[in-house]
């Protein structure tokens, strides 16, 4: 739709293309979408904290009073602690990027256990029934875990070039979670793994 050089320097490249598509109004319409579907977004990252709260303290792995819900089947606890932390990232919004792109890290670390876990699992227990099947095995499954490890090499050198320390942040999160999931299992007496 547009060269290069009228999208180069854009601080809003897709508000321009937008408006070669709309006219004077595509910026507008392009950022009233993106709000929109923002929005959604929102909304299920925040129940999906919620829930994840509320099953990992019905297991016994967080306080137990986040397992609580009420008559309409709403994890109250779960959902007031998770607003309490939105709510702190929205007042320290300047620190909120940083947390971001350590969490982008992390996330992307994490889904790269999930796809090493495929191939170990099938490769340690190829006997077992599988309720979900991994579309393409394992040549979707390699491809995707290729792309994290290369996602990740990226993150760590852009670390080391630039001076930051998010995926550093993201490890020591990561490798700090394990003995936080034994304690909490121990001071829980959970006994299942």
């Amino acid at each position: 739709m547009l060269p290069i050089s009228e999208i180069a320097g854009k601080d809003f490249a897709a508000g321009t293309a937008a408006q070669v598509l709309f006219g004077s109004h595509g910026d507008v319409v392009f950022r009233s979408l993106t709000i929109v579907s923002m929005l959604s977004a929102i909304n299920a990252y925040h129940l999906m904290s919620t829930r994840v709260l509320f099953a990992i303290s019905r297991d016994g792995l967080f306080a137990k009073q986040a397992a609580t819900v009420n008559k309409g089947g709403t994890p109250t606890v779960s959902l007031l602690l998770s607003v309490a932390v939105a709510l702190l990232f929205i007042v320290f919004g300047e620190k909120f990027a940083k947390v971001i792109a350590a969490l982008a890290f992390f996330f992307v670390a994490n889904y790269t256990l999930s796809f090493v876990s495929i191939f170990v699992l099938r490769r340690r227990e190829p006997e077992k029934e599988r309720p979900y099947r991994a579309w393409g095995y394992p040549w979707t499954t390699g491809l995707v875990l290729i792309g994290s490890v290369l996602f990740l090499a990226g993150a760590i050198a852009a670390d080391l070039h630039e001076g930051t320390r998010f995926s550093i942040y993201a490890l020591v999160i990561l490798a700090l979670s394990y003995p936080l999931f034994r304690l909490m299992k121990l001071i829980n007496g959970v006994s299942k793994d």
